[in-house]
């Protein structure tokens, strides 16, 4: 397994410094054995912290499915996390190499520690990373909505999501699939409530994120892909949230003691506010699989 870095001058990276640096063994006690950030699939009946591990091995097995991975040579996952479904792909599927970009350190450790001869991590951003025709298949789960800062004007996000799918377009093989999970907005009446936790999203837990509407993915994406697939899992990724936030209460002093009452706090309103809003339908959560065209 190697990990290689790079430098990178690219606006999003002091906000998911500030997020994805919180220490591996928090989010360790937070996501669970998994360490899966995104939404899970669970089937009638199952508990909610019971079958998360399982739920998200589902997903994952899924996503390989999906994007036609089994049995290739080499794939990409932009912002990698943990490297979770990279390991799942080259242990289970059968996937030759798979390559990672995270701008976070703490993840880049510890996919080292996953002992997988055939992971490569990157501390490198998405705009950075050119290999042309290197992958059969590419992923993005649930990072997209770090990558457009929310300055920009919407004329100005079009043309960074554009960037986005150019270089996706780029890196895959002819025939080869993309699959996206990412949030959306939906345009909907703002109350008190939720305007203040839309702020505090914003200003204290991801600095300058903008979470997409459908419409600027879709036009960034013509020509270049054709949408195969569209499916939204707000309830899923709702109920990843809720199951996170029962196992930080059920360990919440331990995971003071790791980080701090801060940072717990933060996670806590983060998680909540993640979970209703996805619940209440402000928010989606869209699996996307892409084919590449040309």
């Amino acid at each position: 397994m190697a990990t290689i870095a790079s430098h990178t001058a690219e606006p999003e990276v002091d906000a998911v410094r500030h997020h994805y640096e919180v220490g591996n063994e928090f989010y360790r006690l937070l996501l669970g054995p998994s360490m899966m950030y995104s939404g899970g699939y669970w089937q009638e009946g199952e508990g909610l912290t019971e079958a998360l591990d399982i739920a998200q091995e589902r997903k994952l097995d899924a996503f390989a499915e999906l994007a036609e991975a089994a049995g290739k040579g080499r794939v990409l996952d932009i912002g990698c996390g943990w490297g979770t479904l990279m390991d799942r792909l080259t242990r289970k599927h059968g996937v030759r190499e798979a390559v990672g970009l995270t701008l976070s350190r703490t993840q880049a450790e510890f996919i080292a520690g996953l002992d997988n001869p055939a992971l490569t991590t990157r501390v490198q951003s998405w705009s950075e990373h050119s290999d042309p025709g290197a992958y059969d298949a590419a992923f993005c789960v649930n990072a997209l909505e770090h990558f457009v800062p929310s300055s920009l004007s919407p004329k100005e996000r079009t043309q960074r999501y554009r960037f986005f799918f150019r270089q996706v377009h780029e890196a895959l093989v002819s025939d080869g699939r993309f699959v996206l999970h990412t949030m959306t907005a939906e345009a909907q009446p703002i109350g008190r409530k939720i305007l203040a936790d839309l702020k505090f999203l914003q200003r204290s837990e991801f600095a300058g994120m903008h979470i997409p509407h459908l419409h600027e993915l879709t036009a960034a994406a013509e020509g270049l892909f054709e949408v195969v697939e569209l499916v939204n899992e707000r309830e899923a990724f709702a109920r990843a949230c809720r199951a996170w936030l029962v196992l930080l209460a059920e360990r919440r002093e331990e995971a003071v003691a790791l980080e701090s009452e801060e940072v717990v706090a933060r996670f806590e309103r983060y998680l909540d506010i993640f979970a209703y809003t996805l619940e209440d339908r402000f928010f989606n959560n869209f699996r996307l699989t892409l084919a590449r065209k040309g």
